[in-house]
């Protein structure tokens, strides 16, 4: 008997400690389910920023460990400030409700942007008003929100004329390049500063000429180039046309292409035909070069009425290999606008546009190799070079953006008014997955990654592991604009 009972207390014990593991379990993974906050509801989202007053024009990085940080112009303090916040790759805040001040002075400082530290922090640039005319400063952050640099940030340009439309990029070294618009020699030129992981600026003080020629140049974007040096392009308006030109800095600031002209360190053109190019957007090669894709108005019959998309492959040499002046993205002579690029991992890119090909602005994408060739076709069209569609929904889609995916392929996110009826505005925006032969992965005509109501704008995402984005935008459901953010899918 008693070794009966033995048995049954024995077992008994073994069951209660399979419930009490069990029960372990279980609250182990409610708080696990608790804890990820990401929401599945389209018109409901993730409020990264709700405090008073506006905020808006968001921008984020990766954090190395699935999630991000991001940034925004805010103003709870009534003028602009720049705060940020940490999310972690399941939707936690890492660091204060509402985020933490990156540079809250009684001034203005606004439109921040943000590269990687390589180290899972962040560098931040914004411009500055402390001065008066705008400046521009720069702030390192670590994993934990802690400045590593001047707790009120680090001059970046402080030269007393205005500087405008800042850029900015990871040198690959633990730094960033900032470019801008600058007007200290009277008429608007391209400027550049290099600063090290340290907060020590690497060029002249108040940044090297990129170029300084005649006339007003523009919209500065720019690429690093793997060795501390970075390729800039940027529109100019020196002739009565307005063309394209590129430039590459060395790893000191120092211009090493030549474009043959008796005046050293002239910049090489991208694209001079005839009529007006502008707004272009760059994108690494992958093998020390550069892609560039612009708004071309060369065939436009009226004056700005239809844009077509070119594009230009230059060296690391600074060659262009392909025709001269570019090739066509798209050969339908309809309005394209708004690209936007991304490397296919294979040594060409990704192009992703809006057009009016069918009256509203629809959105599509191509991939073209290194050698210029166009590799996706919609068995649809009649046409070898019209891109792929990706969204054809009713009304209008705009301002289409891609990340990329594990599979040469790429997500695309935009906004999109097919819900805008009558006199009011209803934003949303979707998304859809493209795998490396163009086909779309997700719904037709995309997914919804925010459809609440009212207004949201500048969407900006990165990709994350296993094929997924996280995307944030500003967004005006509540009294005033705020900060969303969502993981898809």
């Amino acid at each position: 008997m008693w070794h009966f009972k033995n048995i049954s207390n024995r077992d008994s014990s073994l069951k209660s400690l399979m419930y009490l593991v069990l029960m372990m379990l279980s609250v182990l993974i409610v708080i696990a389910i608790a804890r990820a906050e990401w929401s599945s509801l389209a018109t409901q989202n993730l409020p990264l920023c709700i405090a008073e007053n506006e905020q808006r024009f968001p921008v984020l990085v990766s954090d190395a460990e699935g999630g991000a940080i991001v940034a925004w112009s805010d103003a709870r303090h009534a003028n602009r400030d720049v705060f940020a916040q940490r999310i972690s790759a399941t939707g936690e805040t890492h660091w204060n409700a509402n985020g933490i001040p990156i540079c809250d002075l009684p001034s203005s400082q606004s439109w921040p942007l943000i590269v990687s530290d390589t180290v899972g922090g962040a560098i931040l640039v914004w411009g500055d008003t402390r001065h008066g005319n705008q400046d521009s400063y720069a702030q390192r952050i670590d994993a934990n929100g802690n400045k590593l640099w001047d707790p009120e940030g680090m001059p970046v340009c402080t030269h007393p004329t205005l500087q405008d439309d800042l850029n900015a990029i990871a040198d690959d070294k633990g730094g960033v390049i900032v470019v801008w618009e600058d007007w200290r020699n009277g008429n608007q030129d391209i400027y550049a500063q290099r600063i090290d992981a340290s907060g020590k600026p690497l060029w002249e003080a108040n940044g090297v000429p990129v170029y300084s020629g005649e006339g007003d140049q523009y919209d500065p974007v720019v690429v690093a180039d793997g060795e501390g040096g970075a390729i800039f392009a940027w529109w100019d308006i020196s002739t009565p046309d307005w063309n394209i030109f590129t430039q590459r800095l060395s790893a000191d600031g120092k211009p090493m292409w030549n474009s043959g002209d008796n005046e050293e360190s002239t910049p090489i053109p991208v694209c001079t035909a005839i009529g007006n190019q502008g707004a272009p957007v760059a994108v690494s090669d992958e093998n020390g070069g550069v892609f560039f894709v612009w708004s071309d108005y060369r065939n436009d019959p009226n004056f700005y009425t239809r844009a077509q998309l070119y594009a230009q492959r230059i060296t690391a040499k600074g060659d262009a290999l392909w025709a001269e002046d570019g090739i066509l993205v798209c050969d339908l002579q309809v309005n394209q606008q708004q690209p936007d690029c991304i490397p296919d991992g294979n040594g060409g890119f990704i192009v992703t546009w809006w057009d009016e090909r069918n009256i509203f602005a629809d959105i599509y994408a191509q991939r073209i190799n290194a050698n210029g060739e166009a590799l996706w076709h919609d068995d649809d069209s009649d046409t070898e070079k019209g891109g792929i569609p990706v969204c054809t929904e009713g009304g209008v889609q705009r301002l289409p953006q891609l990340v990329p995916t594990d599979d040469a392929g790429a997500i695309v996110y935009w906004l999109d008014y097919r819900e805008d009826f009558g006199d009011s505005t209803e934003d949303a925006i979707y998304a859809q997955r493209l795998d490396a032969d163009g086909q779309p992965l997700w719904h037709k005509d995309g997914i919804p990654v925010c459809s609440a109501p009212k207004s949201q704008i500048t969407p900006q995402a990165i990709p994350t592991s296993t094929n997924a984005a996280i995307i944030v935008w500003g967004d005006a459901r509540g009294s005033d604009e705020d900060i969303y953010i969502q993981r898809i899918p």
